[in-house]
């Protein structure tokens, strides 16, 4: 397979063909997971020629990247979203519900650690989704400061979006290996664990 592929600034119409490709492939890597996904079905499920995928992303494990960025902006923009709509009582729960993850995240981990190619960028987008998370957070320890008065500058919110993406990924890789795991209790607990943290 060759390692080369198209790193020029695309036109629209090729911009929305790569984005009606990492659509695709997001729709069809979620169902089927990494290793049973093919090219082609993400080619088809696309409508878009089997070698434009592999022109514009290079292969199944740079396109997984290109996924997994763009599913963190849409993210992003969400919590950003949610945390200026949701009531600040209300605003933690809101963002520990939204922050729960799919098994895709774990395919790139495993990927990254052993592809020096993608290693680079799995490892940029965990930096990128810590400092999303912080940023979130962030705003809603501010709210919160401003709801009830007290000061919570001692949390730092990087840190704190650390901590929750670790607990996060545990428990969702605890629920992968075992459906019947009580994936419901366990972030109740860490809900009401968080909530005395910002008290």
């Amino acid at each position: 397979m060759s390692k080369q592929y198209n790193t020029s600034e695309p036109s629209e119409e090729q911009q929305k063909t790569k984005e009606r490709i990492i659509a695709a492939a997001s729709k069809v890597l979620a169902e089927k997971g990494y290793e049973a996904t093919t090219l082609r079905e993400i080619s088809r499920e696309a409508q878009a020629a089997p070698g434009l995928v592999h022109y514009y992303f290079g292969g199944k494990d740079e396109l997984l990247v290109e996924v997994l960025q763009a599913a963190g902006q849409r993210f992003h923009q969400r919590m950003e979203r949610l945390v200026q709509q949701v009531p600040a009582e209300q605003s933690l729960e809101a963002v520990l519900t939204q922050l729960r993850e799919r098994r895709l995240r774990y395919e790139s981990f495993s990927l990254g650690l052993h592809n020096p190619l993608i290693e680079p960028k799995v490892r940029e987008r965990l930096a990128q989704r810590r400092n999303e998370i912080g940023s979130v957070m962030a705003k809603v320890l501010e709210n919160m400061e401003r709801t009830d008065g007290a000061q919570r500058s001692s949390l730092d919110p990087t840190l704190l979006a650390a901590l929750l993406i670790s607990i996060f990924d545990g428990l969702a890789l605890q629920k992968i290996m075992d459906p019947t795991f009580d994936l419901e209790a366990a972030y109740h607990l860490l809900a009401q664990m968080l909530h005395a943290l910002a008290l």
